[in-house]
């Protein structure tokens, strides 16, 4: 017959004491197999009762006429990474629903939304997503950003659907449309970026070097704005410290 549930807990708990008692900080996981055995056990016997797994319920939305309101297009979860409440939970089954600005995880066959407060960071797709929470003091909107660059500098993409319905004979089609948004952090303040003008306002005082650099690396900023900023902000970083 296995332990009760309360024996476990304070098992658990009486172990930490002992792994942790040497000053390490809360948020980080000792490196060491007696710490992962107790931390992996500790799971194993919560399951569904950890805290991550506190949050409402989540129902997908219906497959559009055209565009997705999800990251990827992906309207499963795949494995990915949360930082939630300061601990790593790696593996973890996500679905991004970019429309509403949340992050989904699932536990046997329900889903449900993280709390966007408890989350600091999400690796998804080979994307690292941090979470700007209202209590920010950057002048912009809290939420959940995609972080391409960081640097000296800083590059975020905000991914935003937006949806329009169309109403025809037979039925409403729904579409969400793409109206993502890129940020530069320069100093204490984001600036967005719409167009190579704009990134050039924000790295004014090296506007004559990144021209070079976009001239001499054959980048044509309207191929790939993403990737034209990152690489003209990391540049930026390069020259500026010289």
């Amino acid at each position: 017959m296995g332990k009760p549930f309360w024996f476990v807990l304070i098992t658990f708990g009486l172990s930490l004491r002992v792994l942790y008692g040497q000053g390490a900080k809360q948020d980080t996981v000792p490196d060491n197999n007696d710490a992962k055995y107790v931390i992996e056990n500790y799971r194993s016997v919560l399951g569904n009762q950890l805290e991550v797994y506190n949050g409402a319920a989540y129902y997908l939305l219906p497959v559009a006429y055209k565009g997705s309101p999800y990251f990827m297009e992906e309207v499963h979860v795949i494995p990915g990474s949360v930082r939630y409440n300061g601990t790593w939970y790696p593996n973890f089954p996500l679905l991004y629903d970019i429309y509403a600005d949340v992050m989904v995880g699932s536990v046997k066959d329900s889903l449900f939304i993280l709390r966007a407060e408890k989350v600091s960071d999400i690796y998804l797709s080979g994307h690292h997503f941090i979470n700007l929470d209202a209590k920010n003091s950057y002048n912009i909107t809290p939420g959940f950003y995609d972080e391409l660059y960081e640097g000296k500098s800083q590059v975020l993409v905000k991914r935003i659907r937006t949806v329009r319905n169309s109403v025809t004979a037979q039925t409403v089609e729904v579409s969400y449309e793409n109206e993502d948004v890129i940020y530069i952090k320069k100093g204490n303040s984001y600036y967005p970026v719409d167009g190579k003008g704009s990134v050039m306002d924000v790295f004014k005082d090296k506007k004559k070097q990144l021209n070079q650099y976009l001239k001499d690396n054959n980048i044509r900023y309207k191929n790939d704005r993403e990737l034209s900023v990152v690489k003209l902000s990391g540049y930026y970083d390069q020259i500026s410290n010289k």
